[in-house]
């Protein structure tokens, strides 16, 4: 049989694969119905679409995750949550878990190392003065990430970082600050059904033969893990009845762990705290020289690539 990769990994009572079911709550209120060069700058459709997500999609979701019985991971930006904060912590009481990804949506890469630093840490105080917990997890706006970013969290004292789309293991980043768990962002999500002519009944089945895959490998001995991203804005009934077919198929399987983000980073801190992506794949290091990844693994050749996209 083939080697997926090299190392000896498990999940918890030796599950084939770990789901997470994400929710994104976000709040990019400087670039929904933005139309700088029409007589009206802000087209209003978008922007009551946007709204959606506050005054129906959130509550849509947590009434599907409470029925379904699933814990979820919650990417949410600060505005959000210091703008709706009854919400937030009842989706935190209901033992859902936050997610930074920062005050408005911002990119990070049009943004410098201390504005990264300072929204991150911004958004964080939000979530705790909303609900009582602060986030030990981050996720940029688009997966986005700059050579600062992973020793800005392990400063600020995060324990994991999302959005990472070079693998579908999680693994081990070393910083100069500390370590963190870096894993996938989802690999698919609903925003095909609102941007293109998928319907969500296509997305689904996208992600259904995503988790088939990843099912059979984990079954032959090399789990990985597996993300759906669900957006409170795009809620709708549609594409809520087709979400919750797959959430029921995903739980008919044997050795499914549907979890957080959250326990998956504890599971790795716990069980394989050196366990880095060349634990894995033993020539990641190049990549990490050639593309400058940030992970740790390449060496002052890698660092001095991920620096040199900066400007200035």
């Amino acid at each position: 049989m083939y080697r997926m990769y090299d190392c000896d990994f498990k999940w918890p009572n030796g599950a084939n694969i770990a789901v997470v079911f994400n929710m994104s709550w976000e709040t990019p209120e400087h670039a929904v119905g933005a139309r700088p060069n029409a007589k009206y700058k802000r087209a209003m459709r978008p922007i009551y679409e946007a709204a959606f997500a506050d005054t129906g999609g959130v509550q849509r979701l947590v009434d599907l995750w409470d029925r379904m019985e699933i814990p979820t991971s919650c990417y949410v930006d600060g505005l959000t949550v210091e703008m709706f904060p009854r919400l937030a912590k009842d989706v935190a009481d209901r033992g859902h878990e936050f997610i930074v990804q920062g005050w408005t949506h911002e990119l990070l890469y049009d943004m410098t190392v201390e504005e990264q630093a300072a929204t991150i840490a911004r958004t964080n105080a939000a979530i705790l003065a909303s609900t009582g917990k602060r986030a030990f997890g981050f996720s940029s706006a688009g997966g986005h990430l700059t050579a600062e970013t992973f020793s800005i969290l392990a400063d600020q004292g995060f324990t994991y970082s999302c959005g990472l789309r070079n693998a579908e293991v999680p693994f081990i980043i070393r910083s100069d600050k500390g370590k963190l768990v870096g894993m996938t962002s989802y690999a698919v999500s609903d925003t095909p059904t609102a941007r293109s002519t998928l319907t969500p009944r296509d997305v689904m089945q996208m992600w259904q033969d995503y988790f088939d895959v990843l099912y059979e490998e984990g079954r032959r001995g090399f789990p990985k893990m597996l993300a759906y991203g669900s957006h409170p804005a795009h809620a709708h009934g549609h594409r809520i009845k087709p979400l919750e077919d797959v959430i029921r198929y995903v739980k008919s399987k044997e050795k499914v762990w549907i979890t957080t983000r959250g326990e998956i980073a504890r599971w790795v801190l716990d069980n394989y705290p050196e366990m880095d992506l060349a634990s894995f794949y033993p020539e990641a290091p190049n990549s990490d020289r050639i593309y400058g990844l940030g992970i740790g693994l390449g060496g002052q050749e890698a660092i001095r690539k991920a620096h040199s996209y900066r400007a200035g």
